[in-house]
């Protein structure tokens, strides 16, 4: 089961398709960027550890990011208060980058991680 990708991607759904009017106001600076960003490459790095098998060059990677991103933008648009913003797109494809580059090592640490705590409670 793919749980870490499809969580991740339920969330960034819920996220970019709440209301508008019911969000708060995020604009301050660049933040709304930034937590572009920071989803996509959270959505890079669950994809990657989901579907390990799987060899994912950056270029494979930005082509399926960009998939689903403009699928999000292009959704915002169907919701009150929201729009398709290409800097927004730009965000979450500079996430996608992020994810990708730093997903190895978070893979390796959350691997090591899950290894010690099933290692530790199967001996007690």
């Amino acid at each position: 089961m793919r749980i870490a990708t499809l969580l991740v991607s339920f969330t960034i759904l819920i996220a970019l398709l709440y209301p508008g009017e019911d969000l708060p106001d995020v604009r301050i600076g660049n933040w709304d960027k930034v937590i572009h960003l920071v989803m996509f490459a959270t959505w890079t790095v669950a994809v990657r550890y989901d579907w390990r098998q799987v060899r994912f060059p950056l270029w494979r990677m930005l082509l399926f990011g960009a998939c689903f991103a403009v699928v999000t933008e292009v959704l915002q648009t169907l919701v009150e208060g929201r729009s398709f913003d290409p800097i927004d797109w730009a965000a979450d494809l500079a996430g996608v980058f992020v994810g990708w580059i730093i997903s190895r090592p978070v893979i390796a640490s959350t691997d090591r991680f899950l290894n010690y705590l099933f290692n530790r409670s199967a001996r007690h």
